[in-house]
């Protein structure tokens, strides 16, 4: 791989990743409700996953995944659902102080809830999985030894996606003061709520044209 190739691979992680999507919205929605600490987490769990398609489209997985109509379905509906899911349940979210430490849940199952949502709406993300299978490819020599080339690209999209979600965190996060007030966060809650809406139901429009 030349520093030419390696170099525009890096500028197009950066512009999927500064895009706006539904893995950007709940980074923006976990900055505002949390600490930058916990939120971190979050963070994670959208590097994690996105790690894990990378290394389904370099072992060929995904390729056949998306060869088959059935299972491609399959993950847009999931996806789909899921999105709508976390937008009814922002809509229906109470009107608390933002990241008041609930006494009845330790802070490893609060870590582990922002974790676990970030990972699923990145990993259950057809459009990710279409975007990975179709650029990773691209940046491969195959006439060189797959394995480095593979581990430098993984190792440079998880360092570019934690610093560019993390910095929407902290952006976020420093508007804190926004939601100071019972009407701000209702208001918030429910608009954030029909982002998500609105992503998932852009899934369902998406696949019904598709056929």
């Amino acid at each position: 791989m030349t520093i030419e190739f390696y170099l525009g691979y890096c500028v197009i992680i950066m512009t999927l990743l500064l895009s706006p999507g539904p893995s950007v919205q709940l980074c923006i929605n976990n900055g505002l409700h949390y600490t930058k600490e916990k939120a971190a987490f979050g963070v994670l769990g959208n590097v994690l996953a996105f790690q894990l398609l990378l290394i389904i489209s370099a072992t060929g997985s995904g390729a056949i995944l998306l060869a088959s109509s059935t299972l491609l379905t399959a993950l847009k509906v999931v996806g789909a659902m899921y999105l709508c899911y976390l937008g009814v349940k922002s809509i229906r979210l109470p009107v608390t102080s933002v990241d008041i430490p609930n006494a009845h849940t330790p802070l490893s199952a609060q870590r582990a809830f922002i974790f676990k949502q970030a990972f699923w709406v990145t990993l259950l993300n057809p459009k990710a999985l279409v975007f990975v299978c179709a650029l990773q490819p691209q940046f491969i020599d195959s006439s060189k030894a797959v394995l480095p080339q593979v581990t430098i690209l993984c190792l440079t999209s998880a360092v570019i996606h934690f610093v560019i979600y993390f910095g929407y965190v902290a952006l976020a996060n420093s508007a804190r003061g926004a939601l100071s007030n019972e009407y701000g966060r209702s208001m918030y809650n429910k608009l954030s709520g029909l982002v998500f809406i609105a992503f998932g139901m852009f899934l369902f429009l998406s696949m019904l044209i598709e056929r």
